[in-house]
């Protein structure tokens, strides 16, 4: 006897939408967040212990927007976040493209087009419980939880960018999933610190998507300088991706998707205050830098940049003999202009002509190289960036 009951008692507490032979004529009912939905499509049935509704109602209530395609039979839900679409007669359906398996396929029957309501609940983030008693479906959406984790993930992008204007590496790297093991990265984000000094504001923040314990972030970020060694200004658009570890969500992985320089040409074309042999020198070694790119010479391009031992150097000139393998460029220096200068640093805008010497196509290319005198007094190309 004991025995079953235990049997009775874990039935009544599986998480199926079973429904007994008994009860097979009483209608199906279905509750939202404890809201009875009314079908005037169709009432909802059992198929293969799956209860299959129409889709439209459910769709919405679920605040999705619905679209149906008659051609193909597919229907399909889209909220800001989501898109979910299933066809009638396969057992596979689309969540924000991945496919996903169906226990019942979709079905039509006088018109109306039953999708199976577990998968619908579940596919939102909801959850559906079965009543074997009642005979009724009972919906509990992830509204509330979307939206505190909107909420979370909001203040962690914010939380980053504050400790990283502060200049707290330990503190930043605390936001990076296992971020306890980030040293080496943490000395070096100390080591950036030191030398810059940059003040980085939040133009743009646009959750793309939420999917159980993953998130997409998309971020337009201005980067201003405001102090050390010298860099452009920049607006940078990030994709970040966000993990849920124990209930808290981490930054798992950034990546700069676009980046542009915020420096106009009345600006790059006003002089800084430069010494004249310095100004001479620079100028000089742009102008072998172009000539030496122009006739392919790598140990003369290599010479007006700065080195930074064997391994960097080594793969520079690979880097650079791949671009003379696979392109006949020329190149024009037609301007150039010290615009910044400070002790040992200097930025100097030029706009070059490139020629394509196998299709005689050019096009004009504003730039800014950084430089940088060694302790020997010689001034070298250190970094350099393309302007639109």
């Amino acid at each position: 006897m004991k025995k079953l009951l235990s049997l009775i008692g874990v039935s009544l507490l599986a998480l199926v939408l079973a429904v007994p032979a008994f009860a097979a004529a009483k209608p199906i009912s279905v509750y939202v967040n404890g809201s009875s939905l009314t079908f005037p499509a169709g009432a909802p049935y059992l198929d293969n212990n799956s209860v299959l509704v129409p889709f439209r109602v459910v769709f919405e209530k679920l605040g999705m927007q619905v679209l149906w395609d008659a051609k193909t039979g597919t229907v399909t839900g889209t909220s800001a976040n989501l898109t979910i679409s299933l066809k009638i007669g396969s057992n596979r359906a689309s969540v924000n493209g991945t496919v996903k398996k169906l226990t019942v396929a979709p079905v039509s029957s006088k018109g109306t087009t039953y999708v199976p309501l577990r998968f619908v609940a579940e596919a939102t983030g909801g959850t559906a419980v079965w009543d074997a008693v009642n005979r009724s479906v009972k919906i509990t959406t992830a509204v509330s939880t979307a939206a505190s984790d909107e909420k979370a993930i909001t203040a962690l992008i914010k939380q980053a960018v504050q400790y990283y204007n502060e200049e707290k590496a330990v503190s930043y790297y605390s936001l990076v999933d296992d971020g306890d093991s980030y040293t080496d990265e943490v000395s070096s984000l100390n080591s950036f610190f030191q030398n810059y000094d940059m003040e980085t504001t939040l133009e743009t923040l646009k959750i793309l998507s939420i999917q159980g314990d993953e998130a997409t972030v998309y971020t337009v970020e201005n980067e201003i300088r405001t102090g050390g060694y010298y860099m452009p200004d920049e607006k940078v658009e990030y994709l970040y991706n966000l993990v849920r570890t124990n209930g808290v969500w981490k930054i798992s992985e950034i990546n700069a998707q676009e980046k542009t320089v915020l420096l106009t040409r009345e600006q790059g074309m006003k002089s800084a205050d430069i010494p004249q042999g310095y100004a001479t020198t620079i100028k000089d070694n742009l102008n072998k830098y172009f000539q030496a790119m122009t006739s392919e010479n790598i140990d003369g391009t290599m010479a007006q940049m700065s080195s930074y031992g064997e391994e960097y150097d080594a793969s520079s000139k690979a880097d650079l003999q791949d671009i003379f393998d696979n392109y006949d460029l020329q190149y024009t220096l037609n301007t150039s202009n010290i615009y910044y200068y400070a002790s040992g640093e200097a930025a100097v805008y030029a706009e070059v002509t490139v020629k394509d010497a196998g299709t005689g196509e050019t096009y004009e290319q504003p730039m800014i190289f950084l430089y940088y005198q060694s302790e020997t007094g010689t001034w070298t190309i250190d970094d350099f960036y393309y302007l639109d």
